[in-house]
C-alpha cells in the first residue's frame, strides 16, 4: 500500500519529456558558478513505475562546456535508452571545478539527489561517469573523492590525474584503494597529445600495479575526442551494464591482441599490459588497427 502510493505521488510530479534534454540549477559559493546549470536527458523507455530501474551516468565535458553541449557530442542516447540510463551533465567553468573537495562535489551531489527525488530513483544504483579532457580530471579526481558511488568510468585525453593518496589518513588511503580496486575503467587518449598520453600512461601503470582495472588505448590523432573513442567507451559501458561482470578477453598493450579469458595466454598476460573485457565487441574495438 505504502509503495503504492509512493507511486501514486509521483505521477503527480511534472517530469521531463522522454528523449529531450532539461535543466535545472544548483546554487554554490563558487565565485563564477553561482548558479550552475545541470542538463539531464531521460531515456526514451522512462516509466515512472519503473523508475528504480534506472541508474544515472553523469557526464563532464570539456573545460568550462555547457551540458547540453556534452549530452549532444557524446551521443549516448541509443547507450541511455537501452539501459534506463538518465544522461546528467554539469556546466562548470572556472574556480578549480575539477577538485570535488572545493565546492563542485557537493554542487554535483545535490543535483543527483535532486534527480532521484524527482524521478523516483534508488539510491543504492551506482553512476557512471564518462568525461573529455577537463571532464576527464573531473572523472578520475570525483572517483577518487567518492568511490564507493561509482560503478564504471570512462576518460579522453586527461590532464590531470590523482595518485590515489588521500590526504586526511592512511585508513581512507586504504578504504579508496580497495574500493576502486573493484571498479571498472577505461582510459584513452591522442598519441600526439604528447603530454597527456605520457601522464595517462604514468598513471595507468601505478594504477594497475594498485589492482586497478583499466582498458587503455591510444588513438592517432591530438586532443581532439575522436569517434572511435567514443565508440570504444559505448561498448565498453554496454559490456558493464549488459554483461553478469565476468571477464570473457585479456588484451595485451604490447601486443594488441585479445584471448581468452581462460586460455594460457591470456592468464599469463602480465598486470601492467593487461587489460579486460566483458565482450567480445569490446575486445574487437580495442584491437581494431589505428585509422
Amino acid at each position: 500500500m505504502i509503495r503504492l502510493l509512493i507511486v501514486i505521488l509521483l505521477l503527480n510530479v511534472t517530469v521531463g519529456v522522454a528523449g529531450e534534454l532539461e535543466k535545472f540549477e544548483i546554487s554554490t559559493k563558487a565565485a563564477h558558478n553561482r548558479s550552475v546549470v545541470f542538463w539531464l536527458r531521460l531515456p526514451q523507455n522512462y516509466k515512472i513505475e519503473q523508475a528504480e530501474q534506472c541508474r544515472i551516468m553523469v557526464l563532464f565535458g570539456g573545460r568550462n562546456w555547457s551540458g547540453d553541449k556534452t549530452i549532444k557530442t557524446y551521443n549516448f542516447n541509443r547507450l541511455a535508452d537501452k539501459h534506463r540510463l538518465i544522461l546528467l551533465s554539469p556546466s562548470f567553468k572556472d574556480n578549480d571545478y575539477w577538485y570535488p573537495e572545493k565546492w563542485s562535489g557537493e554542487a554535483l551531489l545535490e543535483a543527483i539527489a535532486k534527480v532521484r527525488r524527482k524521478y523516483g530513483l534508488s539510491a543504492k544504483k551506482r553512476l557512471l561517469y564518462y568525461g573529455y579532457s577537463a571532464g576527464g580530471q573531473c572523472v578520475n579526481l570525483f572517483l577518487c573523492w567518492k568511490p564507493e558511488i561509482v560503478k564504471a568510468w570512462g576518460i579522453h585525453a586527461c590532464g590531470v590525474w590523482s595518485d590515489m593518496r588521500p590526504v586526511n589518513s592512511a585508513e581512507k588511503m586504504s578504504f579508496t584503494r580497495l574500493l576502486i580496486g573493484k571498479i571498472s575503467g577505461l582510459v584513452t587518449c591522442g598519441e600526439a597529445d604528447e603530454q597527456r598520453m605520457l601522464l595517462s600512461r604514468n598513471f595507468i601503470y601505478g594504477a594497475r600495479e594498485n589492482g586497478m582495472k583499466i582498458i587503455w588505448r591510444s588513438y592517432r590523432g591530438g586532443h581532439e575526442l575522436q569517434s572511435e573513442a567514443l565508440q570504444l567507451a559505448r561498448s565498453f559501458f554496454d559490456g558493464i551494464l549488459n554483461n553478469d561482470g565476468k571477464i570473457k578477453y585479456i588484451g595485451d598493450d604490447q601486443s594488441m591482441n585479445y584471448f581468452a579469458a581462460e586460455s594460457r595466454r591470456g592468464r599469463n598476460v602480465e598486470k601492467e599490459y593487461r587489460n579486460e573485457f566483458s565482450t567480445l565487441d569490446t575486445a574487437k574495438l580495442w584491437s581494431a588497427v589505428k585509422k
